[in-house]
């Protein structure tokens, strides 16, 4: 389990913020957009769409505001519900009804289409949809020449739409391998070289966000503090090389034995944490015991054997990362004055 570019994102704060005002002004243009085209003549698309758009996005702004944790299909069905309707409206123009003025004034939002999936989404699959809708506008517009029907004014207008838009794209790649390179440099900084593991900074940093959903929302937090028995002898007796290779094996130990919501992070030296987000102590107790088994098994010639002391503590509302990682330690410490290659709870 390597450590992923998207937990380091600042973008994934401020998404659902961003939501929660984005979906309910997107439903009130909606309906502005029906009463107006009411006054003008509604066109098929806008009979059918509209009122869907308005009501749809309101009900995703609900359930996103009631369930935040559990309704992430949310972001990606408003993008759908917007790209449907601006390609549906801009096909129905291009194929049926060609707009006197060249391109209806839906085209000014397809841009939008482009940076909000670069907001809501992965950063390769923003340019991938975007690549990918502009490839079936062009498609549509193609055939509406076919057909005969579009006149010089639509040409010179779907010129002008493709070519910005083409810019806009290129644009987006370009702010994505901006931003890549920013996370990734901010990757290095939380990383251990090593080990490859997650460093003490990225562990403080991701307590204080899973210690915020603590308080918020009441879901369980455990932490578990591990550190080798007798790394200093292994050191003297065989050499750093081989300390290096007793520390990777137990970072590949750690992280097979982990879900993919829990997260394997290097103290320093031979001390290791395991931070296990909706865990409760007793379900952490049983995994550190696991813990504790799998060490023991290890094998690293010409080490003989290998074991580690466990400390386990389960987050409370009042802690802070420091209270919470000192509380671990405690523990840890318990385990190795009774006797080392054993588990204790803070």
């Amino acid at each position: 389990m390597q450590a992923t570019l998207e937990l380091l994102d600042p973008l994934n704060p401020l998404r659902r913020r961003i939501a929660l005002w984005l979906l309910p002004l997107g439903s009130l243009l909606a309906l502005v957009a029906l009463w107006a085209s009411h006054r003008t003549g509604l066109d098929p698309v806008d009979r059918t769409f509209l009122p869907l758009l308005a009501l749809g996005l309101m009900v995703l702004a609900a359930f996103l505001w009631r369930t935040p944790r559990s309704a992430r299909w949310v972001l990606p069905t408003a993008h759908a519900l917007i790209a449907l309707y601006l390609l549906f409206t801009l096909g129905y123009q291009l194929l049926l009804r060609p707009n006197p003025l060249g391109l209806s004034p839906a085209a000014y939002w397809v841009p939008f289409f482009y940076f909000s999936g670069y907001l809501f989404f992965p950063a390769q699959r923003a340019v991938r949809l975007a690549l990918l809708y502009l490839l079936t506008l062009l498609l549509l517009a193609l055939a509406g020449s076919l057909r005969g029907h579009l006149q010089p004014v639509h040409l010179n207008a779907l010129a002008q739409f493709f070519g910005s838009n083409l810019a806009y794209v290129a644009l987006l790649y370009l702010l994505v391998r901006l931003k890549e390179g920013y996370l990734e440099a901010r990757l290095d900084a939380h990383s251990d070289f090593l080990t490859g593991l997650r460093n003490r900074r990225y562990l403080e940093q991701i307590l204080e966000r899973e210690l915020f959903r603590l308080r918020r929302y009441g879901r369980p937090l455990s932490l578990i503090v591990l550190d080798l028995d007798g790394f200093k002898a292994i050191n003297d007796a065989h050499g750093h090389d081989v300390g290096d290779r007793v520390l990777q094996a137990l970072a590949r130990c750690l992280e097979g034995h982990l879900r993919q919501s829990d997260r394997a992070v290097r103290l320093g030296g031979e001390e290791f944490a395991v931070i296990l987000p909706e865990t409760a102590q007793p379900q952490a107790l049983r995994l550190a015991e696991r813990l504790r088994r799998a060490v023991e098994a290890l094998q690293v010639p010409p080490v003989e054997g290998l074991s580690a002391s466990f400390g386990v503590v389960q987050a409370s509302p009042t802690d802070s990362p420091l209270s919470l990682l000192k509380r671990a330690d405690e523990a840890m410490y318990q385990a190795k004055r009774l006797g080392k290659n054993r588990v204790e709870s803070a």
